[in-house]
């Protein structure tokens, strides 16, 4: 399955972790308000953290079993940017700035070419991806042992 999101720890404390998350995939859609989706993406973090791959999947199996309310008391999202994500309307702002440049899509090479540069271009800019701050607030503290402000990961997380 193919990464959906980055996610950054902004702040950590107590059973409180609030993550800055930014799409990496146009079919990331809009960050899920909800603790399957929270429980997914702190598993994919800590699984990569020393010392935390119980945990990690713990998190994980609750979500996939309908039960991660269990352990994720209270999610929210706040300080949304560019969303929701259309990816027409970004290819069609693609095409446009093509266009503007005078490039023809008959000449199908130099366009392609060109395309892939700014869609990739536009995955790389903070600026215009979609983003959210996502804070979860867990009802044990020690789920979050292994995490620190800074890090981040890629996750397929899903809700």
């Amino acid at each position: 399955m193919s990464s959906l999101w980055n996610a950054q720890v902004e702040e950590i404390g107590g059973a409180t972790v609030v993550l800055r998350l930014t799409a990496i995939h146009p079919d990331a859609g809009e960050p899920p308000e909800n603790a399957e989706f929270a429980a997914r993406l702190l598993a994919d973090g800590l699984d990569r953290a020393a010392g935390a791959t119980e945990r990690a999947s713990a998190l994980d199996s609750r979500a996939d079993s309908g039960t991660a309310a269990e352990a994720v008391a209270e999610v929210s999202v706040a300080e949304r940017s560019n969303l929701p994500f259309s990816e027409h309307a970004a290819k069609e702002r693609i095409d446009a700035a093509l266009r503007e440049r005078g490039l023809d899509p008959a000449d199908a090479s130099a366009w392609d070419g060109a395309f892939q540069t700014e869609w990739r271009e536009l995955w790389q800019d903070p600026s215009r991806t979609p983003q959210a701050t996502l804070t979860v607030r867990l009802r044990e503290a020690d789920l979050l042992d292994g995490l620190a402000t800074g890090d981040s990961w890629e996750s397929a997380a899903y809700g």
